[in-house]
């Protein structure tokens, strides 16, 4: 796939209106007379090959560097983006006392080039040398609760800056039932509880079983680290939970959304054997409001987001929103950004410009954002 940038804009500045709200029951839109430039980065590989045929997955330090996991070789690459240029591979095994496992779902940078690495068959913290230095695996850990019911292998786990905690989505599509769990890494206690907010996303998993063909489209949920808190997003919805662990405590929290609704709707079958039916029905959920994660500007004091969703006379096409919140998670801004090629995927701050990665002749990039609010 070759993305020349995922938006084909003609212009380089762009704004938008203001949602029709009250002064009196909404805050100011700050994004109101939202402006932006735009560039494109280009990431030298140097000798090796950045391998973007599969899912990436990135994890930026907050800093000057970006980790890519290459899911061929089972190496995490080291880009300094400073520099715009692959600097380090990292390899590990995938099997043995060491093995990270074959399916990842998340990796997360920690201090002294250590990485948390996540499968469904292993979870650990290893080090660049590809030594697992701590398990990770929630079986090992006992529920402070109570409960005898050991929880199944999660699906993404955070470490919390201090290491001395570690966060865990547990769940299943299918079921549509998830679970946040802390797990205290010295005491080996672990404590959970239940997200009813994200049960309706189970009316969005959308399974293709035919003679020939499978396929399964669901939600994306999202476990952040950011700051001196926790967040847990989901796709359907703009609401969050926020795990505070001054008073370990996990709080959902709703915005007033006037630009776009605040979750999908719609009834749909979870199993479909025609390949038609099955195109339709992801088609209707995609022209509805995805939204994705949050990232933290630090120049701003501020969180931002993206959302997605199709447009209706071009199908090919994506109506991309940004939106932003305060440190306290209000929001304080949303606006439409545009409509664009492809939509995005990977995206974070750094020096008050968004970077969102684009695939540039099979070659690793970024389009720029430099917003002027």
């Amino acid at each position: 796939m070759k993305h020349l940038l995922f938006f084909s804009l003609i212009i380089l500045f762009f704004s938008c209106s203001k949602p029709k709200t009250s002064e009196n029951s909404h805050p100011k839109n700050i994004l109101e007379n939202l402006t932006f430039e735009l560039d494109t980065i280009h990431i030298h590989p140097g000798n090796e090959l950045i391998d973007l045929s599969g899912i990436l997955l990135m994890e930026y330090d907050g800093a000057d560097q970006l980790y890519v996991f290459q899911e061929k070789t089972a190496a995490i690459q080291e880009i300094d983006l400073l520099e715009k240029r692959l600097v380090n591979s990292f390899h590990f095994e995938r099997e043995g006392p060491d093995g990270i496992g074959s399916f990842i779902s998340n990796i997360q940078a920690l201090p002294n080039k250590e990485f948390a690495i996540i499968s469904y068959e292993t979870q650990g913290i290893y080090n660049s040398a590809g030594q697992q230095q701590t398990d990770l695996s929630l079986s090992t850990l006992k529920d402070s609760q109570g409960s005898d019911e050991s929880l199944p292998p999660p699906f993404e786990m955070r470490v919390s800056q201090d290491g001395k905690q570690a966060y865990a989505l547990v769940g299943d599509f299918f079921e549509g039932s998830w679970s946040f769990a802390r797990a205290d890494l010295a005491s080996k206690h672990l404590k959970s509880w239940e997200m009813p907010e994200f049960l309706a996303a189970k009316s969005f998993t959308i399974t293709l079983s035919g003679e020939s063909s499978f396929d399964l489209r669901a939600e994306d949920i999202h476990l952040q680290t950011l700051r001196d808190q926790v967040l847990v997003m989901m796709g359907s919805t703009s609401s969050i939970y926020r795990y505070d662990p001054a008073i370990d405590s996990l709080q959902l929290i709703t915005f007033p959304h006037q630009l776009t609704a605040p979750e999908k709707e719609g009834e749909y079958p979870n199993e479909v054997s025609s390949s038609q039916e099955y195109q339709e029905i992801v088609a209707a959920i995609q022209s509805q409001i995805t939204y994705d994660r949050l990232v933290w500007d630090e120049t701003r004091q501020s969180y931002f987001r993206l959302g997605t969703k199709k447009t209706a006379s071009q199908p090919n096409r994506y109506e991309i929103f940004l939106y932003v919140y305060n440190p306290q998670l209000e929001l304080i801004g949303e606006s439409l950004l545009g409509q664009f090629d492809t939509a995005p995927s990977t995206y974070f701050f750094k020096d008050g410009k968004l970077w969102t990665y684009v695939n540039v002749e099979d070659e690793l990039g970024f389009a720029v954002f430099t917003f002027n609010l």
